[in-house]
């Protein structure tokens, strides 16, 4: 008897197949890995993996890192309703970047959550901002929050499904969940199917499209979402030397911008 792997949120066997391990399901619209491995995230990740893969550690891209975060809490801002006692809970929250930009931004109640030891012990030291150091899935925080980041932290989840419901009961009523993710509505699914298949991550559950986002999480009970691009690569379509790409380029702006055509995406959502 052949195995059918069941799509994380909705069980359903209903799939177009993208590789071996790789499925789209019928139904949710999402990508979902049924050979998702988890991997440790040690001092190495943050040092020489990450350096590896951006030419620098993670602690030597505080720069990018915080200006990002600062542009992301500028998103969240136009969505929630400013006012004192903010509290604000980031999951995967690394070595504390966007915790950092939070608390410069004035959110004074800030809670972490990371299972890496150097980087939640790097956040307690550099920004004294408290980490619990633990699997997300086995916390229980008797309290809800006005804010809950995860910044490319879903798609690790081996149950995402669960992972928003528990997301969802955390939150306040009109708070949000904001999140960055990988989306395979983008140039690299589009145009480089067999590359994107490739090096696609093994600790990777899912990926999204914008439209498969804001399905998910409506049916979970958000009842607004915003998706923006996050990474904007108009060479992997069209190569910067090409004769094209000048009058290609502004054009693709423009579409990518309003479609969220990007293959990492921004997604905001209002309880």
């Amino acid at each position: 008897m052949t195995y059918e792997p069941d799509c994380p949120f909705c069980g359903r066997q209903n799939r177009t197949v993208i590789s071996a391990s790789l499925n789209r399901c019928a139904g949710c619209g999402i990508i979902f890995n049924a050979e998702h491995k988890s991997l440790s995230y040690d001092r190495d990740y943050f040092t020489s993996e990450y350096k590896e893969q951006y030419g620098r550690t993670y602690i030597d891209d505080y720069e990018n890192i915080y200006r990002m975060a600062l542009a992301r809490l500028e998103k969240i801002f136009r969505m929630i309703k400013i006012k004192p006692g903010l509290s604000l809970l980031d999951l995967g929250c690394a070595a504390g970047f966007f915790l950092k930009a939070a608390k410069d931004s004035r959110i004074k109640d800030l809670l972490g959550i990371e299972i890496s030891d150097f980087a939640a012990d790097y956040c307690r030291k550099n920004f004294s901002i408290d980490v619990i150091q633990a699997p997300f899935a086995e916390v229980e925080i008797d309290r809800k929050f006005s804010i809950i980041s995860s910044w490319f932290f879903l798609e690790h989840m081996a149950d995402p499904a669960a992972t928003i419901r528990k997301i969802f009961s955390m939150l306040e009523d009109g708070g949000i969940f904001a999140c960055g993710i990988p989306s395979y509505y983008g140039p690299s699914f589009s145009f480089n199917r067999d590359d994107w298949v490739k090096i696609h991550p093994v600790d990777h559950r899912i990926d999204l499209s914008p439209l498969s986002a804001k399905r998910i999480l409506k049916q979970a009970g958000f009842r607004r979402v915003k998706v923006y691009r996050c990474g904007y690569h108009p060479e992997r379509v069209v190569k910067r030397g090409s004769w094209l790409y000048p009058f290609f380029e502004p054009l693709y702006n423009v579409f990518s911008r309003l479609a969220a055509y990007s293959d990492t995406i921004e997604i905001y959502a209002v309880k």
